[in-house]
């Protein structure tokens, strides 16, 4: 599909593109470094690289983007360099490669592209997409952390509202944490070394699909959704040998989200159910059991550049007694419900140009905690700087508190063209 995109896009570029202005040629030059201010409490065999290296990332990116446009029709070609100066390895990601085709009352999409649902701030309902853990950790700008998917992408508009269908026939995968990497997790199955990954093929009846019909009614931004796909992130299921497979299980989610002005702010109101197709009565204790997951959100400039946020989230495990009775030796024993609390708070400062912020995630019942203060200050309109810190903390086998042998201090550093 890429290729199809791309060679269209060719086509339609080439007679312009001898006398063709650059204007719709934009792209930056990155620095960005992060050093570990927490050194892992254990090192397992799988893990040893975590415990070496003093920097979780280090290196340069050139992003090179181009947005042609004509009268029914624009491209967006999003691709970068990526020096890892640690590794000493360069890479070479197509972040974005798709076509759009305007008809009058119907958006085609085909190809690469970020899809974006849901209004969390740092907490995924209705938002299915696959995203990247690992820039999230390692302190690269909040942008990183969407993927893109080979997807075609349609939205109909009529009447004030839209209803949009999402076909990706390839799957793309959660980037999480390995054994081997660079950063250090819980691996309560460390002692098995060999391991194997299985992904959904590319056949039909592995598509994953999506639909979503969304408006303003009497001024609030409501939405009904509904995916049927996978788990992004795998599960794991242990083979003879000892061998240790990762899969990933069927998923459908059924979602709601209203967002609109009250009380002199902002409020946001989301909610979702995971239905986990392939372990619906919880008795297979490596696939995540369906829940239940509700999260309402506010914020409101308290005065003039100075913005507070805050959410409450509450994630419902069904058939917590199933989980709990199969549950096997060594694994984490988690609660029925996983209550979490944000902050964030955003102040500018030198005409808009020093941003000071600060997020913080808690889970008061299961005391895992992650904390960002950042300092960003554009130097002009084409350069800015950022300096920060990754701060997670709790138990050991908590969605952050696995994390906390990652914390640290990253310095970025950006010259955009």
């Amino acid at each position: 599909m890429r290729a199809w995109v791309l060679g269209v896009a060719a086509v339609l570029l080439w007679p312009g593109l001898a006398s063709a202005e650059l204007s719709w040629v934009h792209g930056f030059l990155q620095g960005e470094s992060a050093y570990r201010l927490i050194q892992p409490d254990q090192c397992p065999q799988t893990q040893r690289s975590a415990c070496q290296d003093e920097f979780v990332r280090g290196g340069e990116r050139f992003q090179l983007e181009l947005t042609p446009r004509g009268d029914w029709w624009n491209f967006m070609g999003k691709a970068e360099v990526i020096h890892d100066a640690i590794s000493g390895s360069v890479d070479v990601d197509l972040r974005e490669g798709y076509l759009d085709v305007r008809f009058p009352a119907l958006d085609l999409r085909l190809g690469r592209q970020i899809i974006t649902w849901g209004i969390g701030d740092l907490i995924f309902i209705t938002d299915v997409f696959p995203k990247d853990r690992v820039a999230f950790i390692s302190g690269l700008p909040i942008e990183y952390m969407k993927k893109g998917s080979d997807a075609v992408n349609a939205t109909a508009h009529w009447a004030g509202s839209s209803l949009q269908f999402v076909f990706i026939p390839h799957f793309e995968a959660d980037t999480v944490p390995e054994a081997g990497g660079r950063l250090s997790f819980n691996d309560p199955m460390a002692a098995i070394e060999a391991r194997r990954t299985d992904e959904p093929s590319p056949a039909i009846e592995n598509t994953e699909a999506a639909l979503r019909i969304f408006g303003n009614v009497l001024g609030w931004d409501l939405s009904l959704s509904a995916y049927r796909g996978f788990f992004h992130t795998p599960a794991a299921e242990v083979e003879p040998g000892p061998q240790l497979r990762f899969f990933y299980p069927r998923l459908s989610v059924y979602g709601a989200s209203a967002q609109g002005a009250a009380l002199g702010g902002v409020l946001s109101l989301e909610a979702g159910y995971y239905d986990s197709r392939q372990d619906q009565s919880g008795l297979n204790p490596a696939i995540e059991n369906s829940s239940i997951r509700l999260l309402t959100g506010y914020q409101r400039e308290i005065i003039p550049d100075l913005t507070l946020s805050g959410q409450y989230y509450v994630q419902v495990m069904d058939d917590h007694a199933e989980f709990l009775r199969t549950l096997g030796p060594g694994m984490p024993r988690r609660p029925l419900a996983r209550h979490v609390l944000t902050l964030r708070l955003t102040q500018l400062l030198l005409h808009q140009t020093l941003k000071l912020s600060l997020f913080v995630l808690g889970s008061p019942n299961e005391g895992d905690f992650y904390v960002n203060p950042e300092v960003k200050y554009d130097v002009t309109d084409a350069v800015w700087v950022a300096l920060g810190i990754n701060l997670f903390g709790g138990p050991l086998a908590t969605e952050f508190g696995q994390f906390e042998g990652n914390s640290n201090l990253y310095l970025m550093a950006r010259y955009a063209f």
